[in-house]
Order: C-alpha cells, then sequence, then structure tokens
C-alpha cells in the first residue's frame, strides 16, 4: 500500500496499515470538526511513530 499523505504507511504491514487507518477513520468519525480532526490524526500518527521501521518518520 502506497500513500502520499502517509508515505511510511508501505512501511508497515498489511495489519499494522489496516489498524492505523481505522483509527483514522473512528477519529474522523469522533471529532466533528476539522481542527479536532487534524488533531486527532496528528495524535494517532504520535501513537504509531513507535511502530515505524527505523529511520522512517512520519
Amino acid at each position: 500500500m502506497h500513500s502520499r499523505a502517509f508515505p511510511w504507511l508501505s512501511s508497515l504491514t498489511d495489519e499494522q496499515a489496516y489498524e492505523f487507518l481505522d483509527e483514522v477513520i473512528q477519529a474522523a468519525q469522533d471529532a466533528g470538526t476539522h481542527t479536532a480532526f487534524l488533531h486527532a490524526l496528528d495524535n494517532l500518527v504520535d501513537q504509531h511513530a513507535p511502530t515505524l521501521p527505523h529511520g522512517v518518520t512520519p
């Protein structure tokens, strides 16, 4: 899976990528506003940063 929005997404396993994308979808549904969604998205990326392969940054 390749992503221009999250270039590091292709470095994850399918399971990790789908888990992350599920969390992004849930954050979008829960957020209510664009600003709240962007904040939630930043938090999700930070949470997943430790699972990224060495040398890959979000």
